[in-house]
């Protein structure tokens, strides 16, 4: 009785349930702990930093002040420094393997 006990099909089944919801309850408590972060949250956070670095357009203005010779230099620099975050990106993107987003994200 035993061997059919332990080779049921609903024994199989509670004891997988048993360890989804065990590992779903290490999910919550590693969250509460903030040793967790949730993927849509970290990415959120991700975006929200980079468009600040990538859209801020006047911080060329505000490192040189109507220095038109200077406004253009921290203009290129700033732009040599989004190409190199861009580039940097990518090749962490291609070493995980990610697929390339699509262009109307």
């Amino acid at each position: 009785m035993r061997r059919e006990r332990q080779q049921s099909p609903r024994a199989a089944a509670d004891a997988a349930h048993a360890k989804a919801k065990t590992e779903l309850l290490q999910s919550r408590i590693a969250e509460k702990q903030r040793t967790l972060v949730r993927c849509d949250a970290h990415e959120a956070t991700i975006d929200q930093m980079a468009g600040l670095v990538l859209t801020n357009s006047a911080a060329g203005l505000r490192i040189a002040g109507q220095d038109l010779g200077l406004r253009r230099r921290a203009e290129a620099v700033l732009h040599e420094l989004r190409v190199e975050i861009s580039e940097a990106c990518t090749k962490m993107a291609d070493e995980a393997n990610e697929p390339p987003r699509d262009e109307q994200d």
